[in-house]
């Protein structure tokens, strides 16, 4: 809060109107990761065939996402857990695998659903989500955080609309979505992010556009929500934010809603390294005070409620108070503003004002379009008419909002430099200029809600690096380190014929070992021999020692061919090497 000390008249009743930010931040590190059951809904509608460039050899989108998926395969712990649904308009059953361990043998049988995986038909979520969040809760074993991730690049042809507009408060989808958060995924132009935002914002998770470069913006899209979700820290989180002397108006917390009248807003999950900000606006009206009177009020208090990770059963509270002292004087004016924002709080309100001015700038977009749509006859190829006419609207208003704002106008004041944000919103109607869609508006507005890293297809000096932890950082630098296609193929080909091998000499020694009693058993007239009697067990020792020797040998020789087929680069960088 800001200032220190309030100076205030003695000679008039004031009302102070102030403000305040109060921040959640969680532990830099994790010791230790939570297991995850993470169900991975994909999209194989026909669209998914389709490529980003007319060349006979670029991959499909579900080459790429198949691709992408198999980073996240190989990055889970063998301790997690992984459910794969294929869904069209409806959950495509022979390409499903439910809730399976990740270990062993299973994570390259996973693998191979994925490049099993074929596109047809058309496209519906419902279905999909439906049949995840069922997945999760029919579970056994609860012991893991339940995870979705949704990879979609169509638009939901089904009766339902995704939209604030159109699903009541008490609907039964927003029940369905508030049990597990959702992080979605948007592929190429014609996705929709309107459907996908909503699917995220009202479960708790992220949704990343990607409309360009999507090869490798796929892959940094589910690197940097994978590095989150193998960080968390706490879980069912919430903050109660309270005053005895203030009287609290608002908070603005983006898409963490408060519950009640009590302040209490619920955050969820916390990544390491992560931090809530939330606007607390209040006021206070003083009293008849003398000259010189001194007091302190109680400020504000914040009370976060969290359970440890992965210690999940006990709770735990965190409790942080700000006093505000205050000092009365003579003056023959009343302070035009006697709380003046601290530059941190000034700083997160232009973030919930830009967030304000987004939503309320497609709000227009949609007006828009319904208004232009007939005058166009609602041609596809029109579409792009469309966004260049909604870029112009997004510049003019983006124009007026940075001349009326009081905020805005305060900052360079304060020292802050809000430029970051100016560029974003040009970036925004560059996009739209191009035709790549709304869906960098949506992820941009994802991410500020959420305060989350998303990727929205803007340049790098936006939001994709401005919520990164250190462990999504880390995690995109291993996707991008990943081998390139077709070299996974001869990779695994050359793991499978070293098992093999392995494997045919050890059931050598098991048949050896089978066979020696039938050679070697003991006469009736030498049954109380002890000699006799210890020459099998003997036999069967010196087997086994010989056998365990042989198979760390040859493992041994195998590991020596296996680094042998590797650049020096990937010895020291890839991570199946280690394995």
């Amino acid at each position: 809060m800001n200032p220190p000390i309030l100076l205030v008249d003695d000679r008039h009743k004031l009302r102070l109107n102030g403000t305040a930010v109060v921040r959640v931040q969680a532990p830099l590190s994790v010791k230790t990761c939570a297991p995850i059951d993470l169900v991975a809904l994909i999209n194989v509608g026909n669209s998914m065939n389709w490529t980003e460039a007319s060349l006979a050899e670029t991959p499909s989108r579900l080459d790429l996402v198949k691709k992408a998926m198999k980073f996240i395969i190989r990055q889970l712990e063998d301790d997690d857990r992984l459910a794969i649904v294929a869904f069209n308009d409806q959950v495509i059953k022979e390409h499903t695998i439910g809730i399976s361990e990740i270990s062993g043998g299973n994570r390259m049988a996973m693998e191979q659903k994925v490049d099993d995986l074929m596109a047809k038909g058309d496209t519906a979520f419902k279905p999909s989500l439906e049949h995840a969040v069922k997945l999760l809760d029919d579970r056994a074993d609860k012991k893991r955080l339940g995870l979705i991730i949704l990879i979609s690049d169509g638009l939901d042809n089904s009766t339902f609309k995704w939209s604030d507009e159109s699903a009541a408060p008490v609907d039964p989808i927003r029940n369905l979505l508030k049990k597990y958060p959702v992080h979605t995924f948007g592929l190429g132009k014609t996705h929709d992010p309107k459907a996908l935002h909503f699917i995220a914002k009202e479960s708790y998770g992220t949704y990343s556009s990607i409309t360009d470069s999507i090869e490798s913006k796929i892959l940094e899209a589910f690197a940097v929500c994978l590095g989150g979700l193998k960080s968390i820290v706490a879980i069912d989180t919430s903050v109660e934010i309270t005053s005895s002397s203030l009287s609290i108006t608002r908070i603005d917390s983006g898409s963490y809603t408060p519950q009640g009248a009590s302040g209490n807003i619920l955050i969820g999950t916390l990544y390491a390294g992560e931090v809530r900000d939330f606007v607390v606006h209040f006021y206070y009206t003083t009293p008849g005070w003398t000259p010189g009177y001194y007091t302190i009020l109680s400020g504000i208090t914040a009370n976060v409620t969290y359970k440890d990770v992965p210690r999940r059963q006990s709770t735990s509270t965190d409790r942080c108070s700000v006093s505000l002292p205050i000092h009365t004087a003579e003056s023959g004016t009343t302070p035009a503003n006697p709380c003046p924002p601290f530059p941190v709080v000034l700083q997160q309100m232009v973030r919930f004002k830009v967030l304000d001015f987004l939503i309320s700038a497609l709000k227009e977009f949609l007006v828009l379009k319904e208004e232009t749509i007939g005058a166009i006859h609602g041609e596809e190829g029109d579409d792009l008419v469309l966004q260049v006419m909604g870029a112009n609207l997004l510049q003019r208003k983006w124009k007026e909002f940075k001349q009326c704002d009081e905020c805005w106008k305060e900052a360079p004041r304060s020292f802050l430099d809000l430029g970051g944000m100016d560029k974003d919103v040009t970036a925004m109607v560059n996009s739209l200029k191009r035709g790549l869609g709304y869906g960098c508006i949506y992820s941009w507005m994802s991410s500020y809600q959420m305060q989350r890293a998303t990727v929205t297809g803007l340049p790098s000096h936006s939001v994709e690096t401005r919520f990164r932890t250190p462990a999504m950082e880390a995690m995109v630098q291993q996707a991008m380190e990943a081998p390139v296609p077709g070299q996974d193929k001869e990779v695994c080909k050359h793991a499978v014929e070293i098992l093999e091998m392995i494997n045919r000499r050890f059931e050598l020694w098991c048949k050896l070992d089978c066979d020696v009693p039938q050679g070697f058993q003991t006469s009736p007239e030498h049954e109380d021999d002890s000699e006799f009697r210890n020459l099998t067990a003997v036999l069967h020792g010196d087997i086994s020692r010989a056998k365990q020797h042989d198979i760390y040998l040859a493992a041994d020789h195998a590991i020596k061919l296996w680094r042998s087929s590797f650049t020096p680069e990937e010895k020291s960088h890839g991570r199946s090497l280690d394995k």
